[in-house]
């Protein structure tokens, strides 16, 4: 075994740190489809409390949770035989976590942010807002996409399907 490496019960730990992130983070994710698909307030209130919840999950589920599998990713690659590029899995799953953190941080998030501001600042007339229907859109096409990344991620660490680089 190489010096750099973990140990068995070191790189264990890390493993089972990265599926608890992992999890944690498509749990969230699916948490907030669930509302952004199925709100229908009918009042100000039921309007900011789904805002609200969403953005509530971001804030403490989903950003902790994907900052810790890249975290968590990064470490085993570099501690582990697995490495950064000798598998594609493991590339692939590198690049897609980083394109996701980047794009919930310039995207996901600020969009879920301003909707909760629209709620606060006009009530319902939120609705009938271009912007807070774009918004809403925007939430609707790219939510379920990176959902269905993240259970690609999840297949790829499962089954590892492509040969050594």
């Amino acid at each position: 075994m190489n010096r750099k490496n973990f140990k068995k019960p070191t790189r264990r730990l890390f493993v089972f740190l990265h599926a608890t992130f992992s999890s944690l983070w498509i749990g969230g994710a699916l948490s907030m489809l669930i509302l952004i698909f199925l709100k229908h307030p009918t009042n100000e209130y039921q309007l900011l409390a789904y805002n609200t919840a969403i953005k509530l999950i971001d804030d403490f589920v989903i950003i902790g949770s994907a900052n810790g599998v890249l975290l968590t990713g990064i470490i085993l690659s570099w501690k582990t035989p697995w490495g950064f590029f000798k598998h594609w899995w493991v590339a692939i799953k590198l690049v897609l976590t980083i394109a996701m953190a980047v794009f919930g941080t310039v995207a996901l998030g600020p969009w879920t942010n301003e909707s909760v501001t629209m709620v606060q600042e006009m009530g319902m007339e939120a609705i009938n807002s271009n912007k807070y229907q774009h918004i809403q859109l925007m939430q609707m096409i790219f939510g379920p996409l990176q959902f269905s990344m993240m259970l690609f991620l999840l297949y790829l660490t499962v089954y590892k399907p492509f040969k050594k680089i």
